[in-house]
């Protein structure tokens, strides 16, 4: 049977050849959030029409008659009044227009550009679903940070849910807090008496901290006298975090300073003491104890044998659904210290004092969760030897025991081209401004995120001063550093559909995440941010009013939604690098990649117009 509907497409409900997948739309959002009595309503009610290209299925102004779901073909959303002006193109499984059926009104006009078979759903029951069913209401008007949540949420088991729990005065013990010129006599009877192991002292410019151990060493060891004030032992100023932050996040400070307590603050108020055997206590996270291991190792073979517990404790912390920037930034942490600790124990301590590891790449940025490869390098102080290649090489070998695979680029302290004196680095500096070659921008690009680790740390600090000077205003060299982030194709077809290729297979690295990492690390370099971090950088050129609040938050969110995705595949095996499989993907996160993809080619025109580059 077939009839024409009101729309002028034509009425295929009980047409053959065209049946209605209903279980397969009810698996996907929003439909998912309908009760099993809002299914069958739907199934009843909906009918699927045909229209032909060119025709209008929704006027500007008009009330729409039915929420409109594509199951085949394209439809364009355009003004009214300047048919060049698009907002956007709906294949299939998307839905519209839902602003417009809450409004009863519609904004913009709806036009068929292929054949195209559309699910409708009556707008009076569409309405009544919304008013009845809160979460499907939810549902419809997420957007891409809230459906990046609603993912982790359904894979957070029991640990996930305390650690990314905000802090509550309840987690924290009450603070004994002492007069500055309380003696130690009176400290250690306090600490006796009530059973604490530390007390806070009031200073002049803020609250101060001594411990069990701080009074012991003052006493036994340094023999300073008991009648001493406490003041002036008192640590200050102290780590402290505020109630509503994450819980994850108070971990992630201990394991950083290496420290075991955090002072809390309600604004400028305070609240009370979080210790990390409140934390550990409640669940089963061991990366402070990771942390206390590797500082406490005396050998190489210890470390060898710790690393892997780095990669095993981040995937453990993915899978139970923490935030993929918490994750990141637990690894860089852990990370840095094993790599400092390695460091210390296999070099002399005169080569130490005169060089400077640094960390490169996704390395120095602090965005390498699976260990994929190794890009670091040394910068050695002027007037000063060289270690031996035979000693460098070592080093890189142990770093490959250590779970780093060597770099394809050969980005590592055994290639005698990334191990230079602080003169030869701004030499070569310099030559990268100079000569804007593809291998000039890459190099530049690693050393821009380049991160000291250990040794003499601030060589790097004077080689990026100078990197700034010699930058200045030239913003032809900022033009062509940028260009290799606008060189990858989007993957996106022209209406906007995910182009899956012969294998199904993306390099999510090329299509979105190397574009906004480069696009932002322009940015900020354009405006001398000396944050590392992508979402660091972000954050500092928004404080900077460089870049407006809603751009931020979509590239944020897109960075860490392609992150989680590829870190996904990675955990689970499926995706050895940074070959996403499409064909592994659900509804929801292919729906989340051509959003993000979406993005970063939003943010490629930014950078062509913001750089003036042409094309």
């Amino acid at each position: 049977m077939s009839v024409v509907s009101s729309q002028q497409g034509l009425n295929l409900l009980h047409f053959p050849g065209y049946p209605m997948n209903y279980q397969g739309r009810f698996q996907q959002p929003p439909f998912d959030q309908l009760t099993d009595q809002q299914q069958q309503r739907f199934i009843q009610k909906a009918s699927l029409c045909w229209y032909k290209p060119g025709e209008k299925l929704i006027k500007a102004g008009s009330e729409p008659t039915s929420l409109m779901v594509v199951q085949k073909g394209v439809v364009e959303e355009r003004d009214a009044r300047d048919i060049k002006k698009i907002y956007a193109h709906y294949a299939e499984d998307d839905l519209f227009d839902v602003r417009g059926l809450l409004d009863e009104n519609a904004k913009h006009e709806y036009i068929c550009l292929e054949e195209a078979l559309i699910q409708e759903i009556p707008a009076s029951l569409f309405k009544e679903a919304c008013q009845q069913n809160p979460q499907f209401l939810a549902a419809l008007s997420a957007d891409l940070s809230e459906k990046h949540e609603q993912i982790s949420a359904n894979d957070r088991p029991g640990m996930a849910d305390f650690l990314l729990g905000r802090i509550e005065e309840s987690h924290c013990r009450s603070a004994k807090i002492l007069k500055p010129k309380q003696t130690f006599t009176e400290a250690a009877k306090i600490l006796d008496s009530e059973h604490l192991d530390a007390v806070l002292v009031e200073l002049e410019a803020g609250y101060g901290m001594i411990t069990r151990t701080d009074l012991l060493n003052a006493i036994a060891i340094r023999q300073q006298p008991l009648s001493t004030p406490v003041s002036e032992i008192a640590i200050f100023p102290l780590i402290t975090i505020n109630t509503g932050e994450y819980l994850f996040d108070a971990l992630l400070k201990m394991t950083s300073k290496q420290i075991e307590r955090l002072v809390v603050m309600n604004n400028d108020q305070l609240v009370g003491i979080l210790d990390l055997n409140r934390i550990l206590a409640l669940a089963s996270s061991h990366s402070h104890l990771l942390s206390v291991r590797i500082a406490r190792a005396t050998s190489i073979s210890e470390l060898v044998e710790l690393s892997p517990e780095i990669e095993k404790q981040a995937r453990s912390l993915f899978t139970n659904g923490v935030r993929t920037g918490s994750v990141m930034n637990l690894v860089s942490t852990l990370n840095d210290q094993l790599l400092k600790r390695l460091f210390e124990l296999y070099f002399p301590v005169t080569i130490q004092e005169n060089i400077c590891l640094m960390s490169l790449g996704s390395e120095g940025r602090g965005e390498q969760v699976i260990k994929t490869d190794q890009d670091n390098a040394l910068i050695i102080a002027d007037g000063t030897e060289k270690p031996s290649q035979e000693r460098l090489n070592g080093f890189t070998q142990l770093l490959i025991q250590c779970g780093w695979p060597p770099c394809d680029g050969n980005v590592m302290v055994s290639n005698p081209h990334w191990v230079l004196t602080l003169s030869e680095w701004k030499q070569r500096a310099a030559s990268w401004i100079d000569r804007t070659t593809p291998e000039n921008m890459m190099e530049m690009a690693m050393m821009v995120d380049a991160r000291a680790v250990a040794g003499r740390k601030g060589l790097l600090r004077a080689f990026e001063i100078e990197l700034a000077q010699k930058l200045g205003d030239r913003e032809a060299f900022l033009a062509a550093f940028v260009s290799p982030a606008l060189q990858f194709d989007s993957h996106l077809s022209f209406f906007g559909r995910i182009k899956e290729g012969k294998d199904h297979r993306m390099d999510i690295k090329k299509a979105g995440i190397f574009p906004l990492v480069h696009g932002i690390r322009t940015l900020a370099l354009e405006q001398r941010v000396r944050a590392l971090s992508t979402t660091d950088r972000l954050n500092a050129l928004k404080t900077k009013g460089k870049i407006d609040l809603e751009r931020v938050s979509k590239l944020e969110e897109a960075f860490l939604v392609l992150n989680r995705l590829r870190l996904e595949q990675q955990v689970a095996g499926i995706c050895d690098g940074n070959e996403l499989d499409l064909d592994a993907l659900d509804y929801r996160r292919r729906d989340m990649l051509r959003h993000c993809l979406h993005t970063a080619k939003k943010f490629r025109q930014h950078l062509r117009h913001h750089f003036h580059i042409d094309g």
